[in-house]
């Protein structure tokens, strides 16, 4: 889970739920200025970050674009495949991350 540092709280708030109702799911966070290392060094599935996904997929299989502004959509990239959401809660979050496991 990556996000700018003024958003920290929000950033840990969002993994310590990931982590206490998916206690299966290795989370880690990060500020988006370590993005790319971060990325090299824990091989994530699942990418929960502010800014857009890269051209490159670099091997993970979702990346959500999550919208720190609840009027803006977020964006879901499972596969290349693009769907969007306003203002996803953590029930949905979660779905996400149910559906990746499901598919690896």
């Amino acid at each position: 889970m990556v996000f700018e540092d003024a958003y920290r709280a929000y950033r840990d708030v969002l993994a310590a739920g990931i982590r206490i109702l998916r206690p299966r799911a290795e989370v880690e966070t990060a500020e988006l200025e370590v993005l790319e290392e971060e990325i090299a060094r824990f091989e994530p599935q699942v990418i929960l970050c502010s800014r857009p996904e890269p051209v490159d997929s670099g091997g993970w299989a979702v990346w959500v674009e999550l919208s720190v502004d609840p009027t803006r959509p977020t964006r879901v990239s499972v596969g290349g495949r693009y769907s969007g959401r306003t203002n996803p809660t953590l029930e949905e979050l979660l779905d996400i991350i149910d559906e990746t496991e499901r598919l690896l």
